[in-house]
């Protein structure tokens, strides 16, 4: 963790310095638009590799789940994002327990594919955290706060998506 946290930002100043743009003569909240795009697409690109390595192939299943919860808790009329997020939730930790992650053979089992050795072969590369499913508990507790916390802001409608300090 300590290589990652120098790395992580001299690799964004070099990602900075290799895809930089000239913003001469743009107003500053264009100049401001042009370095947001470019922070948050290191931030996805950076992240990718980074879950790619630390969970191999069942990154894809991390993030299958990541975007099943993203998507109640924005596309669900509003009354009903506690009770889903819950159920969905809590439901994963069940299934994550019982079938020990999914692993791709099984997958290929259940699917009856004639081929099973495709979902082998993708298993054998579990990344430097192979068993993802034990560590993805603490991720469900900060999926349950996203989606509380998205459900409760939907009353307060503020005038700007990013929060300033008025110290």
């Amino acid at each position: 963790m300590a290589i990652l946290l120098v790395l992580h930002p001299l690799l964004r100043n070099a990602y900075n310095y290799v895809t930089q743009e000239s913003v001469e003569n743009i107003k500053p909240e264009a100049q401001a638009d042009k370095r947001l795009k470019q922070r948050v697409s290191y931030d996805l690109l950076f992240s990718a590799i980074f879950l790619l390595a630390l969970h191999g192939f069942s990154a894809f299943k991390v993030l299958l789940i990541l975007y099943v919860n993203f998507t109640l808790a924005t596309s669900l009329p509003k009354p009903y994002i506690p009770t889903a997020t819950w159920v969905f939730n809590i439901g994963v930790l069940f299934l994550n327990e019982i079938f020990g992650g999914y692993p791709y053979a099984s997958l290929a089992r259940f699917m009856q594919s004639t081929n099973v050795g495709w979902g082998s072969w993708l298993d054998s590369y579990g990344g430097l955290v192979p068993r993802w499913e034990i560590l993805f508990n603490i991720t469900v507790l900060r999926l349950v706060s996203f989606n509380m916390d998205y459900y409760w802001s939907l009353d307060r409608r503020a005038g700007s998506l990013v929060e300033v300090s008025a110290t």
